[in-house]
């Protein structure tokens, strides 16, 4: 096993990121937890979001806080996010937003383990990162699409891998959706005017994007427990007989093999989502968003294949992390691989090494078209 391990990690060490991740970190800073207090209609694509923002500093002398954020502009045909305001003990703040950084003016210079709270205030209508569409049967949806740095198109966060954080989705939206995000589930309101409110909680730290949210007329099915964990699929209402077939197996199993392989599962429940924001899988912390083409009814192997790989990446890519986005391939490579050791243990050897063959054909064949284009931008 080793071997193939090694085989497979050098197949994935192409350029492909071989730029320098310049992303500006600050190592005195260390969000602890984001709290997303969220407004959604069916009147409007544009969303109001109350952050109430959780920071510890680690060192001394920081004056101002950089968050990411992108800024409504006409360059993006008046799409983007609107700060009306900030505050922290009741104190206004003053603030610059360009671009996509928001920087906030500290009151006074931080001091070593010093927490603080921030009530940030915008709305506006996203240009990527949250989906607001139809989905295939023509019924008005709200999807995250955060990969791998749009988050910060509806999020006002630190929207880099280096710096995870808990986080929490409190969204109040018309009453016939229901709401899907990280972690658990801890109210669900209905609040008499034709809304619900929902909270979830992520008590895990994760990476920002990771953060997720679905938001629609779901079919909701808790298919089983693992290690005293929820596991559950969320399909449109169209698609629960299909879904809820597809999606039962072999999430468990994947479950038990990597925590005895590799270690405890991080999170607090596993949920498979249908979505239309994904054309794949997106590996979210503890709630998978998968194309909304990926049910049918037929258990067939590709979609197996990848909900094995999204949960293989609740290990590789979530639970652990790249620090710089100059190291990604590496979660890739592990979730593949152990993708590959599951399909060995649960369908044996051969399995493995067909998967094994494809996934370097796969890997040759994008390595010549990187060449192709290197090659071009040299002539």
């Amino acid at each position: 096993m080793k071997n193939h391990l090694i085989l497979l990690l050098i197949l994935f060490s192409n350029n492909l990121f071989a730029r320098t991740d310049s992303y500006p970190k600050n190592p005195k800073v260390d969000v602890l937890n984001y709290q997303f207090n969220i407004k959604l209609s069916d009147d409007t694509d544009e969303i109001t979001c109350e952050l109430i923002l959780d920071v510890r500093y680690l060192g001394e002398g920081v004056d101002s806080l950089r968050l990411d954020l992108v800024k409504a502009s006409i360059a993006l045909e008046n799409k983007g996010m609107t700060v009306s305001s900030i505050q922290s003990e009741g104190q206004e703040l003053a603030f610059t937003h360009n671009g996509e950084e928001l920087k906030i003016k500290l009151p006074s210079s931080s001091k070593k383990d010093q927490e603080k709270q921030y009530q940030i205030v915008y709305s506006g209508i996203p240009a990527s990162g949250l989906k607001i569409a139809k989905n295939k049967y023509g019924d008005r949806t709200f999807f995250s699409d955060n990969w791998p740095d749009k988050g910060r198109n509806w999020l006002a966060m630190v929207d880099h891998p280096y710096d995870k954080a808990t986080c929490e989705f409190i969204v109040t939206a018309p009453s016939h959706y229901q709401v899907v995000s990280n972690g658990l589930k801890i109210e669900e309101t209905d609040l008499g005017n034709g809304n619900r409110l929902t909270h979830w909680k992520q008590s895990v730290p994760i990476a920002s994007w990771l953060y997720v949210l679905g938001v629609a007329r779901f079919a909701m099915q808790e298919v089983e427990q693992f290690d005293h964990k929820s596991i559950q699929t969320w399909v449109y209402y169209q698609d629960r007989e299909k879904g809820f077939y597809d999606f039962a197996v072999p999430t468990k199993q994947v479950l038990e093999f990597y925590s005895d392989y590799i270690g405890p599962f991080s999170y607090e429940k596993l949920a498979n989502i249908q979505s239309n924001s994904v054309s794949g899988g997106m590996e979210a912390a503890s709630a998978i968003l998968y194309s909304e083409n990926s049910v049918v009814g037929d258990r067939n192997t590709r979609w197996r294949n990848v909900i094995i790989h999204e949960i293989a990446h609740q290990w590789f890519g979530n639970a652990v992390t790249e620090y710089d986005w100059d190291d990604v391939w590496l979660s890739e490579g592990f979730a593949t691989y152990f993708t590959l050791l599951f399909r060995e243990h649960a369908y044996g050897r051969d399995d493995f090494l067909e998967g094994l063959a494809n996934s370097k054909k796969t890997v040759d064949a994008f390595h010549e078209k990187i060449l192709i284009i290197e090659s071009s931008m040299i002539t």
